[in-house]
C-alpha cells in the first residue's frame, strides 16, 4: 500500500509549449513555503523506503567521498529550519531528510579560463529516489555532462554558466521538474524492476479494468533547491521527490487536464522519446479529453 503526498500539496508547474529549461526562481521569492527543505507526515514512510534502499542497493545510492565540513552545514540549515537535529553524518542525513542531496566541488575548470576559471563537479551523491537515472552515471560530472543526455537540452546547456554561478555560488534557488510515470514507487532506480508503461498498458486494458490508461498513472514532481557554501567553495543540490495519483492531481483545479493535455501535445518526439511516452501520447491526449 502506497502513501502519497496528497494531492493538494503536490506543486503543479505543468504549462505550455513544454520546454526542458532552467526554471529557476529564488526560494525567498517562493510563496509558499519559502523553504530549503520540506518536512511533512511522511517523514516516516520516506525513512523506511530510504532504509530499505540503503540495506539494499546502497551501491546504487550512495557514491563518492562525503566532506565533512559539506555534512556539518547541511544538518545545521536542517535544524535550523525544520528543528531536527541530525548527525553530521552521510546515514543519518540520508534518513533524516526527506530529500536526496548532491554535494557539488568547485574546481579548475578544463581547461581553465579567465571566463570560467572553476566549474563545479559532483563528488558525494546520496540519492536514493532517483526517477529512472543512475546516480553512478552523474559522480564527477559538470553541469553540462550531467544534463548531456537529457532531450531538447539547448536552453539547459546555454544557460550553464549562469544557472552554476546563481544557484550554488550565490543564492538558493528552486526548480520543480514534473513526471507521468506509471509507478508509485519512490526510488526508480533504471536496474531495479518496477511498473512500466507496458505493465500500465496491460493494467488498464485487462478485464473488469476502467480501460483509462490515466487510472495507472502518478504525477511525480521533483521539487529541487540548492544550498550555495562559497566559503567551502561547495554548492548542495538537494531533490524532494514527491507522487500522488494522477487523477487526484487533476482533480484539484479546474482546467488542469487541459494544461496537461496542451503540454504532452506539445511535446518533441525527443522529450517523449526520452521520457519512454513515444507509444502513450495520443492515448493519453484522447483521454482528457473525454474523460474531463
Amino acid at each position: 500500500m502506497h502513501e502519497y503526498t496528497p494531492a493538494g500539496a503536490m506543486p503543479w508547474t505543468v504549462a505550455s509549449p513544454f520546454r526542458m529549461r532552467p526554471g529557476l526562481a529564488h526560494l525567498t521569492a517562493e510563496a509558499v513555503p519559502p523553504a530549503l527543505f520540506l518536512r511533512d507526515a511522511l517523514a516516516p514512510t520516506y525513512a523506511r523506503q530510504k532504509a530499505r534502499v540503503l540495506a539494499t542497493r546502497r551501491s546504487q545510492a550512495v557514491l563518492g567521498e562525503p566532506d565533512a565540513a559539506v555534512l556539518r552545514a547541511v544538518a545545521e540549515a536542517y535544524a535550523a529550519q525544520t528543528g531536527v537535529a541530525l548527525a553530521p553524518d552521510p546515514d543519518a542525513l540520508a534518513l533524516g531528510m526527506q530529500e536526496d542531496f548532491v554535494v557539488l566541488h568547485d574546481e579548475p575548470g578544463e581547461p581553465a579560463s579567465a571566463q570560467a576559471p572553476t566549474t563545479l563537479r559532483t563528488r558525494f551523491l546520496s540519492v536514493c529516489f532517483p526517477s529512472n537515472w543512475n546516480p553512478a552515471h552523474k559522480l564527477g560530472l559538470d553541469f553540462a555532462a550531467i544534463h548531456a543526455p537529457v532531450a531538447d537540452n539547448a536552453l539547459l546547456q546555454a544557460g550553464a554558466r549562469g544557472i552554476v554561478d546563481m544557484a550554488f555560488r550565490q543564492a538558493p534557488m528552486l526548480r520543480h521538474v514534473w513526471l507521468l510515470t506509471p509507478s508509485a514507487e519512490l526510488p526508480q532506480h533504471p536496474d531495479t524492476r518496477r511498473l512500466r508503461w507496458d505493465d500500465a498498458l496491460a493494467q488498464a486494458d485487462a478485464p473488469n479494468a476502467s480501460g483509462r490508461l490515466i487510472d495507472q498513472l502518478c504525477f511525480r514532481v521533483e521539487r529541487q533547491t540548492t544550498l550555495p557554501l562559497p566559503a567551502l567553495r561547495r554548492g548542495v543540490f538537494f531533490i524532494r521527490v514527491m507522487v500522488c495519483p494522477l487523477n487526484e492531481s487533476l482533480a484539484v483545479a479546474p482546467g488542469r487536464a487541459a494544461e496537461l493535455h496542451a503540454a504532452l501535445a506539445s511535446m518533441s518526439e525527443a522529450v517523449l522519446a526520452y521520457r519512454g511516452m513515444t507509444a502513450v501520447r495520443e492515448r493519453l491526449l484522447v483521454e482528457l479529453v473525454n474523460n474531463f
